[in-house]
């Protein structure tokens, strides 16, 4: 009699076991493939289908931060044109710097026109000194310490590197005019 049960109660182990690896019963313990679709449907990609990046701005940095944008934050009449260097990576196809030398000292643009939001947060957490830029932008902030400020609008970020000679000019005020002459552009 004990051999009849013990038979017996292997079977039904048996056929639980059957039962749930077939995908029958209440689907518990039954693994589901994220690629299966229902019939008529089409399954899931396994792969996201990346965007390219669309740029804020058609300017590169020399454009989008002229000789007269510099004369006009830092009151030095003679601005001579910026040094423009092309700079393309595979974060930034439209990566562009300007450098502008002169009486002031030396001002750097350095343009990313392509997904600003997720530089300038990157940017914003590594200066520890940093100070916010208020205006009309999405965000600004200057840090003395580090000689660099950022401004960030829509898809675009610009940092500005200021070794300024003239210490009457203060470097917020230099990015904040900097900033607004960027805004006004895009």
């Amino acid at each position: 009699m004990r051999a009849i049960a013990r038979s017996s109660l292997l079977i039904g182990v048996a056929l639980a076991l059957a039962a749930c690896s077939s995908g029958g019963g209440t689907g518990q313990g039954t693994a589901i493939d994220p690629t299966d679709a229902p019939p008529g449907t089409a399954a899931p990609t396994s792969q996201p289908v990346e965007q390219p990046l669309q740029p804020g701005t058609a300017l590169n940095a020399c454009e989008l931060i002229t000789a007269g944008d510099i004369a006009a934050a830092t009151g030095i009449k003679d601005v001579p044109a910026g040094e423009f260097k092309s700079n393309p990576d595979t974060l930034s196809p439209g990566h562009s710097k300007c450098t502008y030398r002169g009486d002031f000292g030396q001002i750097i643009v350095d343009l990313t026109p392509e997904d600003g939001a997720n530089l300038y947060d990157a940017a914003r957490g590594a200066y520890d000194d940093a100070s916010d830029i208020t205006g009309g932008w999405d965000g600004a902030f200057n840090s003395n310490k580090d000689k660099r400020a950022f401004v960030w609008k829509g898809a675009v970020t610009t940092m500005f590197t200021l070794f300024l000679s003239d210490p009457a000019l203060e470097q917020y005020d230099v990015a904040e005019q900097l900033g607004k002459a960027m805004i006004a552009k895009l």
